[in-house]
């Protein structure tokens, strides 16, 4: 009577099979469900995390079109105006010590007039073509270089329209320029930003993942993808800090350039009034009005400094001497003020 257990036997192993194939296919299942959380939920890390760099991104380019125009009208205004009265003066001799030595250059007269000169006279040819003619990119270049860096690359009496040497490798620069240095175009290629050797990844490709991921070596496939795109989270976390540094440094570069601006407005008035009453004989003015030439001068002097010292340095990071010229601007314009 054997016989009779053999359809038992069928039945107990056809349900053990099944059983297996619905552990499996529930296995399945959450590994297909729990992949899919995971992809959704880095993706939307990740978009916040670029958003926020975009955000931050867009308003430093922004301070540094602001920047840029803010040095090129002070050039073409402030500084012009200032070399016209001063080219005037003659037998000019400057003997306070103490001042000189707490300010730059100024030793050789003729050679900083020379060098400022050049500077103004780029500055009106560019400013006569229209400040359009600069946007974007080329305002960003001035308010992030120096003002001797970004005309010594541009096209004497042309707007700049190309800019060489490190300005022209500098990663930094075009990917903040938005992918454009100057109106020539020098552009970053397809979706890869640099900033200071931080490689931000392109867009994610979760999607494939997503609709084939219904195994457990996708499911381990798809955390083993979060894990690096966590790594580029932070590399976009670490920018913004840097650029959050960099906003930081600008709006102060502005703010004391402005207020250089205004003292030296200032005394190049006083300085226009002393010629058109005492004549362009400097060893013959009286002594406060000789004092009150100096000052003009020696605001120049601070002007030219600032509008040459680039806020961030060919590698893209915080120009290291920044710090420095802001904490001795301080200390020098408080001192005339």
């Amino acid at each position: 009577m054997v016989l009779p257990l053999i359809p038992f036997l069928v039945a107990a192993a056809t349900a053990a099979s099944t059983a297996v194939a619905a552990k499996k296919g529930y296995d399945s299942y959450q590994n297909m469900k729990r992949t899919k959380e995971i992809a959704e939920a880095t993706e939307r890390k990740y978009k916040r995390a670029f958003e926020r760099f975009e955000q931050t991104r867009n308003k430093t380019n922004g301070l540094f079109e602001l920047y840029g125009e803010t040095k090129l009208n002070i050039l073409n205004g402030t500084m012009k105006k200032f070399v016209e009265n001063f080219k005037k003066l003659k037998n000019i001799h400057f003997t306070d010590k103490t001042i000189i030595e707490n300010i730059n250059d100024v030793s050789n007269v003729n050679h900083f007039m020379k060098e400022i000169e050049r500077q103004t006279i780029k500055a009106s040819q560019i400013a006569a073509s229209g400040v359009s003619a600069i946007a974007g990119g080329g305002l960003a270049a001035m308010g992030a270089l120096g003002a001797t860096t970004t005309f010594a690359a541009a096209s004497t009496g042309t707007a700049i329209a190309s800019l060489s040497g490190a300005a022209a490798t500098n990663a930094t620069l075009a990917f903040l320029g938005g992918g454009s240095l100057a109106a020539g175009g020098l552009g970053v290629a397809g979706g890869m930003a640099v900033l200071g050797g931080i490689a931000l990844a392109p867009a994610l490709a979760i999607g494939s993942i997503i609709f084939a991921s219904s195994t457990e070596k996708r499911l381990e496939e798809i955390k083993k993808q979060r894990a690096e795109i966590n790594v580029e989270i932070e590399k976009l976390d670490a920018a913004v800090r840097v650029l959050d540094e960099i906003q930081r440094y600008t709006e102060k570069m502005k703010q004391l350039t402005e207020q250089c601006r205004v003292l030296l407005d200032r005394y190049t008035e006083k300085m226009e009034g002393i010629i058109l009453s005492c004549g362009t004989d400097y060893a013959a003015f009286q002594r406060e009005d000789q004092h009150a030439i100096y000052v003009a001068y020696q605001l120049a002097v601070i002007m030219k400094h600032l509008l040459d010292t680039p806020i961030i340095s060919d590698d893209g990071a915080v120009s290291p001497t920044l710090r420095d010229v802001i904490e001795k601007t301080d200390r020098q314009l408080s001192s005339i003020n």
